[in-house]
């Protein structure tokens, strides 16, 4: 009677088990499958774009829009835009300010095979026939241009083939430059740079004495 007993207990726990993980395994077959789903493709981001671009401003784009493609948006990097420093495949977030750098001026000086420094083409004849005896190269104290530093650009006459060689300043920029002065007459200041569209006055300040008004 006790066998019989256990063996019936053993047969309803059994039972109930296998009911249990039955059940277990319905529900999953049944349950409603996980979608990890990708933005909305009508969804949009705002994405500040900043620097060295030809039309800094405020864009809107598609949620899953990249790097390159706002800088589309903002008319191209300008020259002297530092490249490496920023992935153009990078997804952009909404909010995201992106800041285009600028690459370091180049500070220095040229040399001679034997660690003279070597003085500018706008040397006249007589200061290279001084430097010719002499392995110091000197420079006039009436020389308005320092060695192996380019004249200053006037930004009232220049062209913009001249002006395209400006710190942050590409053929794009040069040609505003031009445009505005055409349009609205010589600038009074260097700051006056920082009216035409696409040129920052951080821009203006890294120029420096590579710009000059004239009359």
């Amino acid at each position: 009677m006790g066998g019989r007993w256990v063996l019936a207990t053993l047969a309803a726990v059994s039972g109930v088990g296998a009911a249990f993980f039955g059940w277990i395994e319905w529900d999953q077959r049944n349950a409603p499958p996980i979608v990890i789903e990708d933005p909305r493709a009508d969804a949009r981001i705002v994405v500040a774009v900043e620097g060295a671009v030809a039309t800094p401003g405020v864009y809107t784009l598609s949620a899953d829009a990249r790097v390159y493609e706002v800088l589309a948006r903002a008319g191209g990097t300008v020259g002297g835009a530092d490249l490496a420093s920023i992935n153009p495949a990078a997804r952009l977030r909404d909010g995201d300010r992106l800041v285009v750098p600028l690459l370091p001026p180049a500070t220095s000086p040229a040399t001679r095979p034997d660690g003279a420094e070597t003085a500018s083409s706008t040397l006249t004849a007589t200061d290279e026939a001084r430097a010719s005896t002499s392995d110091a190269v000197t420079v006039p104290a009436t020389s308005p241009i320092p060695v192996g530093e380019a004249a200053p650009v006037d930004i009232n006459s220049a062209s913009a083939a001249e002006l395209d060689g400006l710190p942050g300043i590409g053929p794009v920029l040069a040609q505003r430059i031009v445009d505005h002065r055409t349009e609205h007459g010589p600038f009074t200041a260097v700051q006056d740079l920082a009216e035409v569209q696409g040129i920052s006055e951080r821009m203006v300040d890294e120029m420096g004495s590579r710009v000059v008004v004239g009359s």
